[in-house]
């Protein structure tokens, strides 16, 4: 290609990216101050326009349109370049300034590995009506056309529309100033445990590398666990409900590997699982059967030994980040997918037939991030953590088929996402980072206060395990041990 070719390029280039997409190079950048571009900043522009086609520009040496080379339609605004789409979005919030401050891709099928869009975010200060926000994070398409919006003030979701009418949304209730929850906690052990799992009249518990089963007003004896005997081996418990002699016991070492051990007579004799090393995380006991994250995808089994994919997944591509079962009825399953390179947020994926078949669920909001720590109620409404600045939680709605963002309560200092339990009621609970714990009524859609069991308990991090015993009592367990809180009959609802 001749210098002239060159030339005439750069300055097609520079017109493309000036006038059709709202991003001027500052010639100031160059250390010859010069216009006359180099074939390899010719490259990089290239390079920034085909990124920019697909949605992903960040483009270098930008700055942002001067108010004077903008219409009266367009605002200040930093790269990457904003669609029509969205300034018609910004319009109907405020002309202030705004920056660009994140742009993460979003995989809204299943089973693509290539984003179908992005969720960027944009902070300044923004005004609709009576509501005011510091960031708004949009959800869009690979053509950069709006699908909806989250509102968020320091952190905390205000505001959540469908569409490109950001007039046509919804107002999310901030959290009242709540009152302590009555109710009394009951001293459990003064050992912090691992994991807890209640199946008939049996309690089973976890402590490092040591495990006990409590019945009754029995003592709790800890036995070491069948594995190897190391203080490096982090153990987890489940019990089957409905068989409560059968346990499944299982140890991760440091390197995320993990064994299992399953018991039919309450731990007196051990048999090793049948699928070697394994990554083993999020189990869950119901009914006659184990669900569990198996080397990346949902897994079930009947006996604990052998295992049986329910999610057929490219592991190489995705992975399952977390998912919740209805726990009256368990052929409904829920699944949240993350793709396994670099960062995004992945689809949401429901079977109604116990993995036979799944559907994916539509219109998860604009929040720049993934569902983590997810439960569903009996009515098969859905609940998830979002780990932000601030947690967020999210719930899906059977009946009206759209997520709704709930702020979760916060003190601004809190660092994590917490933890999340379900009672069989629907009720949610939310162990703080701070030691708190709140729970959530269905009823009205209001958070109650539960006062940590001890001082100690209110200075330390969220509270974990966090498990519901019906729909009146909650486990939790600190670094001082763990307790019950019975809900007073009078604050039941």
């Amino acid at each position: 290609m001749t210098d002239h070719l060159h030339d005439k390029l750069g300055e097609r280039l520079d017109h493309a990216l000036g006038e059709g997409m709202g991003l001027y190079f500052n010639t100031h950048w160059h250390p010859k101050k010069v216009v006359r571009r180099q074939s390899y900043l010719r490259r990089t522009v290239m390079g920034a326009v085909a990124a920019s086609v697909a949605g992903l520009v960040l483009v270098p040496h930008l700055h942002p349109i001067r108010q004077s080379q903008a219409s009266s339609s367009e605002r200040t605004l930093a790269a990457p370049a904003l669609s029509s789409s969205i300034k018609q979005v910004l319009q109907q919030f405020s002309d202030e300034q705004v920056q660009v401050i994140d742009m993460s891709p979003v995989y809204a099928k299943y089973p693509m590995a290539v984003p179908t869009g992005h969720a960027l975010t944009l902070s300044g200060k923004f005004t609709l009506g009576q509501i005011t926000g510091t960031s708004l994070v949009l959800k869009l398409d690979n053509r950069r056309n709006v699908l909806g919006g989250t509102l968020f003030s320091q952190g905390v979701p205000i505001y959540d529309f469908v569409g490109h009418d950001a007039t046509n949304g919804q107002v999310i209730s901030p959290h009242p100033s709540s009152t302590p929850l009555k109710g009394t906690w009951v001293a459990g052990l003064p050992t912090p445990i691992t994991s807890f799992a209640a199946a008939g009249p049996y309690i089973y518990l976890t402590h490092n590398n040591t495990w006990a089963v409590l019945h009754g007003q029995s003592k709790a004896y800890w036995a070491v666990s069948p594995g190897p005997e190391t203080n490096n081996m982090i153990d987890t418990i489940s019990a089957l409900p409905n068989k409560p002699n059968d346990v499944l016991l299982v140890e991760e070492n440091p390197s995320g590997q993990s064994v299992g051990y399953v018991s039919t007579d309450r731990g007196r004799h051990w048999t090793t699982w049948a699928i070697g090393a394994a990554t083993f995380s999020n189990v869950v006991a119901m009914d006659h059967h184990y669900w569990a994250i198996v080397n990346g995808t949902l897994q079930v089994s009947q006996t604990g030994i052998t295992w049986n994919t329910l999610l057929t997944l490219n592991t190489k591509r995705w992975q399952v980040e977390d998912y919740a079962i209805n726990p009256a009825n368990s052929q409904q399953i829920a699944v949240a997918l993350v793709p396994v390179a670099g960062t995004g947020i992945g689809p949401v994926l429901e079977t109604q037939n116990g993995g036979q078949s799944w559907h994916q669920l539509p219109h998860f909001p604009a929040l720049g991030a993934a569902p983590s720590s997810m439960v569903m109620s009996p009515s098969g409404g859905i609940s998830a953590l979002v780990k932000l600045s601030n947690p967020v939680l999210v719930r899906y709605s059977p009946t009206t088929h759209r997520w709704t963002a709930i702020a979760v309560p916060s003190n601004g200092q809190q660092v994590g996402v917490g933890q999340l339990a379900a009672s069989p009621n629907g009720d949610l609970f939310y162990g703080s980072p701070t030691g708190a714990i709140y729970r959530w009524v269905k009823s009205d859609s209001q958070w109650q206060y539960i006062a940590p069991p001890s001082a100690s308990a209110a200075d330390s991090s969220a509270p974990y395990p966090l498990e519901a015993i019906g729909n009146h009592q909650i486990l939790a367990g600190y670094d001082n041990g763990w307790s019950i809180f019975v809900i007073s009959p009078s604050s039941s609802r």
